[in-house]
């Protein structure tokens, strides 16, 4: 005999698919629209050696370097740049290294920026003259008695800089596509893969 079930477990299924597809379809919806299906933009890579056009500045990576001390256990990796302010007006230094670079490696320990150090001409500056290139050494440190494993690999990642001028006072102000939120799908605008040199390891 044919077992009978009560008609409203019957109407009951063909409700919840409609219900569950409508949620899906929904949910697909709101994902695509804050950009979740899109792949996360990727910055152009260059090769070091090119000269790279951020808008208000131009900047050549020239060198890249793992350095141990004679004495000492702190291991820098040393980025030589080519840089000018493209610009009429000096800019300062700090400016352009925290808002204009970042670093990104893998491979290995993590690394921290330390500091950043300029010179023009033979002498030490902190400021981007106008149309003259400056020499620009950053400095970034690995933690204390790690040893960059043969794996280990950076690059530079380059953020497009503008500017906006005030009509009163002649104010320059630096503007860079960098967003504020570090946990932003922005990608800088350009990349360069950092062949390591060693010395001292």
């Amino acid at each position: 005999m044919p077992i009978s079930r009560p008609s409203g477990q019957i109407a009951t299924r063909p409700l919840l698919w409609t219900i569950s597809v409508a949620l899906a379809v929904v949910l697909l919806i709101g994902v695509w629209a804050t950009g979740g299906l899109r792949a996360a933009p990727r910055p152009r890579i260059r090769r070091p050696a090119t000269a790279i056009d951020l808008g208000g500045y131009e900047v050549t990576v020239t060198d890249a370097v793992l350095r141990r001390p004679a004495r000492g256990s702190v291991v820098s990796l040393l980025v030589t740049l080519g840089v000018k302010n493209k610009e009429r007006r000096s800019a300062l230094l700090d400016d352009f290294t925290i808002n204009a670079l970042s670093l990104e490696s893998a491979g290995g320990p993590a690394v921290t920026a330390a500091m950043a150090q300029a010179t023009s001409q033979g002498a030490d500056v902190n400021m981007l003259p106008p149309r003259v290139p400056v020499t620009v050494v950053l400095r970034y440190v690995l933690p204390r008695g790690t040893v960059p494993p043969p794996g280990f690999h950076a690059r530079l990642a380059l953020w497009r800089y503008d500017h906006r001028e005030d009509f009163f006072y002649g104010h320059v102000e630096w503007v860079s596509r960098k967003p504020a939120d570090p946990k932003s799908r922005q990608s800088a605008e350009f990349a360069v893969p950092l062949p390591l040199r060693r010395e001292g390891l």
